[in-house]
């Protein structure tokens, strides 16, 4: 396959960075198989391709404690040169379906046939970054110490960074690419995520003899969630429930229903107050039909806000300004791994890599973008603030 895609791209290289090597390692990698807690082979191709570029790689544990086949991976490279250490992350996993993927260009885009995803969240961002310190070292370019950090299970609720231990990190900042949107757009804020379930319990009984001595779990699960507020709260709040279950035959009155579900929000105080009148239409509509109900809240990750003068965010922005694309610091509903650094007390600010549809079978992204998103890494670590005025 590669054979027939190195033809079809043959020309379309020019400039600094080898445009051709960086659009076949990009599908070289959306052609391996990673789907959320079963990324070895991605792992063991990374690790391959980091120590020959001279990358110390390590592995943590993180694969036996979340019940996956690989853990987060960890690449050193010494600096060359003057400056702090700078880390950059992704992750290794794509959601399903992600297996099977058969990338190809089309036009000015790449994308997949159309029956998986393509992957490129996040191979985009690991294919720039490879591309980046490629293009370093062949250039004999002087850099910071080095740190690349790249997850597992990212797409379960970032399982893989929760794992991670952040105190072995020398870097105090860096860069996760990992966001939808044109390259050169920051995400300076995200929310907090927060999942819960809540099972109702009523009375059994025969739906045609005596209903009367029923309490049905399904309709006070129906009544609370009528009280409720879902979907977009406000500009900062979204709430949802994605499942309800009850198992009951029809000629039985159900005495069990669960809901599951999760509310995010860029302010902790509307996500407690979003909590606490759930909590009391739940109750109340139990209480009212004579059930009881059992609440359980759990928090996936927290929330982060970083100033525009934040050292990270002014490195990306000189980098994007540099390489000639419009800086725009924007803030998502999404989470990523930055929540769990900034939440650790490593600053981390999330990049947009370019990519559209994210997430369906129509994923794509343009050649240009990718070009442009490794332009950017590369004029990250090359960044000199002191030096600025020479550019200018």
């Amino acid at each position: 396959m590669m054979g027939n895609l190195q033809t079809e791209i043959e020309g379309k290289g020019s400039g600094m960075i080898d445009k051709d090597r960086l659009y076949v390692t990009f599908m070289e990698l959306c052609a391996i198989d990673s789907e959320p807690a079963r990324e070895r082979l991605m792992a063991d191709n990374l690790r391959e391709r980091l120590a020959g570029l001279g990358f110390r790689v390590t592995e943590d544990e993180t694969g036996e404690k979340i019940g996956g086949n690989a853990g987060n991976l960890v690449a050193r490279l010494d600096g060359t040169g003057p400056g702090e250490p700078l880390f950059f992350s992704c992750h290794m996993d794509r959601v399903t379906p992600g297996a099977g993927v058969k990338p190809r260009i089309e036009g000015d885009y790449i994308v997949s046939d159309g029956t998986t995803v393509l992957g490129a969240d996040d191979a985009a961002g690991l294919a720039a970054i490879l591309e980046g310190v490629t293009t370093l070292r062949e250039l004999q370019r002087s850099h910071p110490p080095l740190e690349i950090i790249l997850t597992v299970a990212e797409e379960l609720a970032l399982a893989g960074s929760r794992h991670f231990d952040t105190d072995q990190l020398s870097a105090r900042s860096g860069f996760v690419l990992d966001a939808a949107g044109k390259v050169g757009e920051i995400v300076v804020q995200a929310p907090k995520k927060v999942d819960f379930k809540v099972v109702f319990h009523g009375r059994s009984a025969h739906a045609g003899f005596n209903p009367e001595q029923g309490v049905s779990a399904i309709q006070m699960a129906g009544v609370a969630v009528s009280r409720i507020q879902l979907l977009r709260i406000d500009l900062e709040t979204t709430a949802n429930i994605g499942s309800i279950s009850a198992t009951s035959p029809t000629n039985i009155v159900p005495d069990r229903c669960e809901l599951q579900g999760e509310i995010r929000s860029l302010e902790p105080a509307k996500l407690r107050a979003w909590i606490d009148a759930m909590t009391v239409a739940m109750e109340s509509a139990a209480a009212e039909y004579g059930g009881t109900v059992e609440i359980t809240v759990e928090s996936h990750y927290p929330e982060y806000k970083l100033a525009e003068d934040a050292e990270p965010v002014q490195r990306a922005a000189r980098a994007a300004r540099r390489i000639g694309v419009p800086v725009r610091f924007k803030s998502t509903g999404g989470g990523s791994d930055a929540n769990i650094f900034n939440g650790r007390g490593v600053q981390a600010v999330v990049l947009s890599c370019g990519y559209e549809k994210v997430h369906t079978t129509k994923e794509r992204i343009p050649l240009e973008q990718l070009v442009l998103l490794t332009e950017w890494v590369l004029a990250i670590i090359g960044d000199d603030p002191d030096r600025e005025h020479e550019r200018q």
